[in-house]
């Protein structure tokens, strides 16, 4: 990576362009600069010419917020063994040949890949999910990086050997007219709910119970199972208007929207996977969980009962246990409190335990997010033979719910969710994801209930009705 400082745009230009000409294949131009304050919904809205090819990240403690907009490189695979591996080679080859524009090295600014893996590659690929491979990621255009008040604005363009300079200058051309449109009050307009609908619910019950036998048996100790929900409109949905609500819905969660041509997968997720920071390494364990109460008293009461519950414990820990052994070989120091807390949102609490270590030199991101995906949270214990049980007993495909999906930047930075509370937008159609964790004292009944208050977050910001 060539890192220019201050320079003049069209001698970055020329220096992409002949770097381009010596290597015979396209070079990656990536220039940064510091703009007025833009709200991240609004530069969303307002790129709506890029509709297809827009995503937004939005982290959960508001220290970051991330907009792209346009696809300057799409990176997608299909590997099944060497999807992680796969991202990263070609991520680090497009980084080494690239030439940056900027000031400082600030953590989300510059080439940035953001998008996601799917939550298990070995599934065959459902209808809804045509459009996202088993590796997704997009290298955007225009991004907005907000880290806490300040604001830049990336231009990422791909220069080949050959081509008019006057592509490049057109690139900018647009910025200018991005920022303008994001300074223009946009409402997203809202389509009308006709439905929704559970998707094979006694079926689910009955997958439920098949595999509590099995836990009995001992096979395994524990698996996640998830089913969906399908919520119908009267007209095409967009992002705009779920996004915008989920804002103000979810302050404390991450919320992301990736689109793809006609689909886009979003949500707002409490659950973090993996952040890194410089050597600095954060992961989360969330595992357990319970209804919010209507009165404070009622929902101090719920907290203590979940706290105390020996089997949410039991498959609290379950998830502890695994995000250590996943992360001491990678980590110099590890850090993680004896017993949990809690982690209480709108419609749910959690129980929670951050995990922060020190990572060992030239720890990779995507490296962590291979070694974590997914926890006891996500699939089950032991992993490979819970995995199994998923794929015999869940009749759809999860896509991207619950797999990692975040960015990471050129400096080794970045930041993955596991994507819970989430759906696909697709035409007039939503499909929401929901799971919960089956172990041996399971019922049925009492796991779907928990499905029911894990959709109400999506059905909420989809203006449906949220309840039972």
């Amino acid at each position: 990576m060539v890192t220019i400082h201050k320079t003049n745009i069209e001698k970055a230009y020329d220096t992409a362009k002949m770097k381009a000409k010596q290597l015979h294949h396209p070079v990656l131009l990536s220039i940064v600069e510091e703009v007025d304050a833009v709200d991240p919904l609004s530069f969303y809205y307002g790129g709506s010419s890029f509709v297809g090819e827009r995503f937004l990240w939005k982290d959960r403690d508001q220290t970051i917020s991330l907009v792209g907009l346009g696809a300057a490189h799409i990176l997608s695979t299909n590997e099944i063994e060497e999807r992680f591996f796969t991202v990263e080679k070609e991520w680090k080859r497009l980084i080494e040949e690239s030439v940056v524009v900027t000031g400082e090295k600030i953590a989300g600014t510059g080439p940035l890949l953001f998008g996601g893996f799917s939550f298990d590659p070995l599934k065959s690929i459902g209808e809804e999910w045509g459009q996202f491979s088993n590796g997704t990621f997009q290298l955007p255009m225009f991004m907005l990086t907000k880290p806490g008040k300040t604001n830049y604005l990336t231009v990422n363009f791909i220069c080949h050997p050959d081509e008019e300079e006057a592509l490049f200058f057109d690139r900018i051309r647009v910025k200018d007219e991005l920022l303008a449109n994001a300074r223009m009050p946009i409402i997203p307009e809202q389509p009308q709910w006709l439905q929704n609908r559970d998707m094979k619910p006694e079926e689910w019950k009955d997958s439920v119970q098949s595999v509590v036998s099995r836990l009995k048996q001992g096979e395994m100790e524990k698996v996640v199972l998830a089913r969906k929900c399908e919520v119908s409109f009267d007209a095409q949905v967009s992002s705009d208007f779920v996004l915008d609500n989920l804002w103000k819905q979810q302050p404390d969660s991450f919320v992301f929207s990736f689109e793809r041509e006609d689909s886009c997968f979003i949500g707002a997720t409490p659950e973090r996977l993996v952040k890194k920071s410089g050597e600095e390494i954060l992961s989360t364990c969330l595992a357990g969980s319970i209804a919010r109460g209507e009165t404070l008293e009622s929902d101090e009461k719920l907290g203590e009962e979940l706290l105390e519950d020996e089997k949410n414990r039991y498959e609290h820990q379950l998830v502890v246990e695994s995000i250590q052994d996943a992360l001491a070989p990678l980590c110099e120091t590890l850090t993680i409190p004896s017993s949990p807390q809690l982690m209480k949102l709108k419609d749910i609490q959690h129980l929670y335990t951050p995990v922060i270590g020190q990572a060992s030199e030239h720890t990779s991101l995507i490296n962590l997010v291979e070694k974590l995906h997914p926890t006891p949270a996500l699939g089950g214990v032991p992993r490979d033979k819970a995995l199994h049980v998923i794929r015999e007993e869940e009749d759809m495909d999860r896509g991207l719910y619950a797999g990692p999906v975040g960015w990471i930047d050129a400096y080794g930075n970045g930041e993955y969710a596991v994507a819970l509370r989430s759906g696909l937008l697709q035409r007039d159609k939503a499909y929401l994801y929901a799971g919960c964790g089956i172990v041996a004292d399971s019922q049925p009944e009492s796991e779907f209930k928990e499905t029911q208050m894990k959709f109400r977050p999506m059905l909420r910001a989809l203006g449906g009705n949220i309840h039972d």
